[in-house]
């Protein structure tokens, strides 16, 4: 989307040989990337870059602090998933005039 709205406004801005080099440096940049030959290979191709850039992002530190919230996520699940119907929406509605009296403080 980025590119689509970089070369829109590259033609309002730049020179016509401004706007070749562009070109150029774009289609330079992409030397090491074969093209995909089907949508199927694009899909794929976009799937894998994605893993990738979320393996760099997810250290195990960060990883073992998923793990750990999704326990506590978990074992609240079930705390909520055991209350009968009246409890839960007394809690519901504690939890909605908690929200309602905070939203005109913080606006």
């Amino acid at each position: 989307m980025f590119k689509f709205i970089g070369k829109a406004l590259a033609g309002l801005v730049l020179t016509k040989d401004a706007q070749k080099a562009v070109g150029r440096i774009q289609i330079g940049s992409g030397a090491g990337k074969s093209k995909p030959k089907s949508p199927f290979e694009a899909r794929e191709q976009a799937i894998a870059g994605a893993q990738k850039d979320a393996q760099e992002l997810v250290t195990p530190d960060r990883a073992e602090l998923i793990r750990q919230a999704m326990k506590v996520r978990a074992a609240k699940q079930t705390i909520l998933a055991n209350l009968d119907d009246e409890t839960r929406s007394k809690l519901v509605a504690a939890a909605m005039k908690a929200l309602l009296k905070e939203s005109p403080d913080k606006e």
